[in-house]
């Protein structure tokens, strides 16, 4: 191992951590359904609260001590918190690129051309960090989908293929009773789309939890919803174009008529990811549970636990580091045969909160 800079001399950690810092990355709805969380220890866990109603004080004496009420603990769900890790290396031939285009930058007239070959040079040297940053987003994007549409991930040699070798099983234990099935395939006209959303909100009533807010689903599960006849004429009595005009509604108009009857909202989680073998095939995948809708009580599911990696406390070595979110990312290089390695490493995990207010309803049949 040596310092990226004898190999590549403009290397700048400065530069490195201003070009993530000013890196226009995208939002990715996990950041939202499942915000940052620091844990100070090697342990993430799962927390059950009770929502909606305030826990009420106590009518006391004068001169007497508060009484003192409990506090929401962790459940008994909890685990090691796992290392995501994505390297990437530039070698040779991408050296060659390199002087080529820095030969181009000093023969080019100044102009955008100029610019344009300059900007490359300049991406060349850090676009590393920024596709190391996006991997370990992507991940915890999948993990999260995962868990929010069933409940639970488990990591195999299928989609985790460069990572752990042996099965990963992480249970948030969604209580069996909480999933459930459509009347009928919502694929099908005769499908009681509405129907069923009653249903899970009654089953929360008489479970006494709380009245489901949001269902979340893919983009394709909106479609089908749209395409029912029955909701279709459920919306038109609230959308003032429907008769003639709007046959199919959209989703704003679907949310008008659900939240005028006291229902819960749709939410579209329309992501994908790429899968990369070791091989190197891609695939593409969503990670979300084809056909499901879940039902919970707010639009925050959980949280992305997080805490430092053990590199970030080692002032040792000879790699270049900058951090980036949650990510910590290191550069160095190889002699033979020359290669700038980056790296980027978190230790996180998404985990799933009040699990027994959410509801799984699978809308695709067996057969379906």
């Amino acid at each position: 191992m040596i310092n990226v800079q004898e190999l590549v001399p403009e290397f700048r950690r400065a530069d490195a951590q201003a070009y993530v810092e000013t890196y226009p990355f995208e939002t990715l709805q996990y950041q939202a359904a499942f915000p940052l969380q620091f844990q100070p220890t090697l342990k993430w866990s799962a927390v059950e609260a009770q929502f909606g109603a305030k826990v009420m004080a106590s009518v006391v004496d004068f001169n007497s001590r508060a009484p003192r009420f409990g506090r929401n603990l962790p459940t008994k769900i909890e685990g090691d918190m796992p290392k995501l890790e994505i390297a990437r290396d530039k070698v040779e031939t991408d050296f060659n690129t390199l002087r080529e285009l820095e030969d181009a930058v000093r023969r080019l007239p100044s102009g955008p051309t100029r610019r344009e070959a300059a900007q490359r040079v300049l991406d060349w040297h850090y676009e590393d960090q920024v596709f190391v940053r996006n991997g370990v987003e992507a991940r915890n994007e999948w993990l999260a989908k995962r868990i929010a549409s069933t409940g639970k991930y488990k990591l195999t040699q299928v989609n985790n293929e460069q990572g752990i070798q042996s099965i990963v099983d992480v249970d948030f234990a969604i209580p069996a009773a909480n999933n459930v099935n459509a009347s009928v395939d919502w694929n099908s006209p005769t499908a009681d789309i509405i129907g069923d959303i009653k249903k899970i909100k009654r089953m929360a009533k008489l479970a006494n939890l709380p009245e489901p807010r949001f269902m979340w689903c893919e983009q394709e599960t909106i479609e089908q919803v749209a395409q029912n006849p029955g909701v279709q004429k459920f919306t038109a009595t609230y959308v003032a174009n429907a008769l003639g005009l709007q046959q199919e509604p959209g989703i704003e108009e679907i949310n008008r008529a659900l939240r005028a009857k006291g229902l819960p909202v749709f939410k579209v989680w329309e992501s994908v990811m790429v899968q990369e073998s070791k091989n190197g095939n891609q695939t593409v995948v969503t990670g979300w549970e084809k056909g499901v809708v879940t039902f919970s009580v707010t639009e925050q599911l959980g949280n992305t636990q997080h805490t430092t990696s053990a590199d970030e406390y080692v002032a040792a070595g000879v790699a270049q580091k900058t951090k980036s979110g949650i990510v910590l990312i290191k550069t160095w290089g190889v002699e033979d045969p020359i290669t700038v390695i980056t790296k980027g490493t978190a230790y996180c995990t998404p985990t799933l909160n009040n699990s027994k207010s959410i509801f799984l309803l699978k809308t695709i049949l067996p057969g379906g």
